[in-house]
C-alpha cells in the first residue's frame, strides 16, 4: 500500500482539539501512573511527524514487555487495557469514531507475555507466524496497541472503520504500522514513537479519559 494513506488527514478531526477542554479529569492511576507518563513525555519540541508507516510505539521506561503493572495500565473495558499515557487519546478517538457513525471497538489492546505466546502460537498454526510478534518483542506488550473491529467485525482493508482510521487516527496520535498486513492492527505514537517525532495531543497525556461515547 501506498505510504501516505498512513498519513494524518490535512484538516483535523473537530473532536480532536475539543474533547481535552470538556473535562478530562483525575489522573490515570496515582504516582506510579504519574511517573510512568512522565518518563515517556517528549523531551524536545520537534518537527517530524510521528505519523508514518515506519515509525514504531517506544518501550516503557523501567519495565518489560509483557510486564506491565495493572498500577500503569488503564481498562477501557473487560478486553482492552491500555498503557496509561495513550487512555485520554484513545477514548477521544474511539468517541470521535462513534459520533461519526462508527460502532468502532477495540478487541484486544495490552497483552501479556502468556498472552503473546498463545497468539504466536495461533498464528503459526494457521500457517502466518507473521500475524503475531515474537513473544516479548510485540508492542502490545508495551500497552501501545491495539486490534479494532467495527460494526462488520474484525477490521478489513475496506471496512468502514479502517477507512475512518486512516484519514483520522493520526490526529490522535494513532498510527498503522507499514510492516504489518494486518488492517485492525493500530499502534500509539502519539509520544513520537522512536522517529522521535512531535507529540500530538500532549495535554492528554496522564489524564483519565471521559466516559465512552
Amino acid at each position: 500500500m501506498d505510504a501516505d494513506i498512513f498519513t494524518s488527514s490535512a484538516k483535523a478531526h473537530p473532536l480532536a482539539g475539543s474533547l481535552s477542554r470538556r473535562g478530562l479529569f483525575a489522573a490515570c492511576v496515582g504516582t506510579v501512573g504519574l511517573a510512568a507518563v512522565a518518563a515517556c513525555a517528549p523531551q524536545a519540541a520537534s518537527s517530524v511527524s510521528p505519523i508514518n508507516p515506519y515509525n514504531q510505539p517506544t518501550t516503557v521506561l523501567g519495565y518489560s514487555n509483557g510486564y506491565l503493572p495493572t498500577s500503569i495500565l488503564y481498562s477501557y473495558d473487560s478486553s482492552c487495557q491500555l498503557y496509561c499515557p495513550t487512555a485520554g487519546s484513545f477514548t477521544a478517538m474511539v468517541n470521535a469514531a462513534h459520533q461519526d457513525g462508527l460502532l468502532l471497538e477495540p478487541v484486544q489492546g495490552y497483552r501479556d507475555y502468556a498472552d503473546q505466546i498463545y497468539m504466536r502460537e495461533y498464528w503459526c498454526n494457521l500457517g502466518v507466524c507473521e500475524n503475531a510478534a515474537s513473544p516479548g518483542f510485540s508492542n502490545h506488550g508495551w500497552g501501545k496497541a491495539v486490534d479494532f473491529q467495527d460494526q462488520d467485525g474484525s477490521l478489513t482493508w475496506t471496512s468502514p472503520g479502517y477507512q475512518w482510521l486512516t484519514a483520522h487516527a493520526g490526529d490522535f496520535g494513532w498510527n498503522h504500522p507499514g510492516s504489518v498486513n494486518e488492517a485492525w492492527h493500530w499502534e500509539w505514537v502519539g509520544d513520537g514513537g522512536t522517529m522521535h517525532g512531535y507529540a500530538i495531543l500532549p495535554n492528554l497525556l496522564g489524564w483519565a479519559p471521559l466516559a465512552r461515547a
